[in-house]
């Protein structure tokens, strides 16, 4: 494994969605290098003020000639999505395999459910490549607008994903899909990243509402937003 930060380039960069822009980015140092489903990798950006910025981004798809598929949505508020909505082939970055894998697939299980925003979907895609075709999946996303939907195409199991518009603050939609929903924790793991307030909320649903074991619902917030009230 890589240790610490190493040169890497990007190789190719295409709008996935009006909102999402897939980068793969080029490492000589991850040749060989293997990742596991819902792995993320560091990004050190150059800053223009010559002091870096790092931003974490999950890994969708790898190579063993060392190309790293990232997703980044285009939000315009930060390094990162600037970074991402004008970065060029050729363009050089660092980046550096975390240690510690930030969600991890039950393999012990028999259904999947993948919960989450924009910012979750290229682990779940990720995680829902490594299971047999006769895993039972479904997901369901719950994103600012349909701009940021990947196109079915790009999906492991399109007809198993549903997309909820953000209405309020984050989670409030996911919540509203949810109570529509027959869910069983039978033999079945739920993984619910994204938005902090959004992984609490969800969290808080299927464990004390809907009587999920705690170990049946595995949580990991990547972001956080200061959200106000209208």
């Amino acid at each position: 494994m890589p240790q610490g930060f190493e040169a890497a380039r990007v190789a190719a960069a295409r709008l996935l969605s009006p909102r999402i822009r897939n980068i793969t980015i080029a490492a000589e140092s991850l040749a060989g290098f293997a990742f596991e489903p819902g792995a993320d990798v560091a990004i050190r950006l150059p800053g223009g003020d010559g002091i870096a910025d790092e931003r974490h981004y999950s890994v969708w798809k790898s190579t063993a000639e060392g190309r790293v598929d990232l997703c980044v949505t285009l939000h315009g508020l930060g390094p990162g999505s600037r970074w991402a909505a004008r970065c060029a082939v050729g363009d050089m970055v660092e980046i550096s395999p975390s240690r510690a894998l930030p969600i991890a697939l039950d393999r012990s299980v028999e259904a999947h459910l993948f919960l989450g925003d924009e910012t979750s979907i290229a682990s779940a895609e990720a995680l829902t490549r490594a299971l047999p075709p006769e895993t039972s999946v479904l997901a369901c996303f719950e994103v600012a607008s349909m701009d940021h939907r990947w196109p079915d195409p790009e999906l492991a199991r399109p007809e198993k994903v549903r997309w909820v518009t953000r209405a309020g603050r984050p989670g409030s939609a996911l919540l509203s899909w949810l109570a529509g929903q027959s869910l069983s924790s039978t033999n079945s793991t739920t993984y619910v990243t994204g938005e902090a307030w959004l992984c609490a909320m969800v969290h808080a649903h299927l464990v004390r509402g809907r009587g999920f074991p705690t170990g049946a619902v595995r949580t990991r917030p990547y972001w956080k937003t200061k959200f106000r009230s209208p």
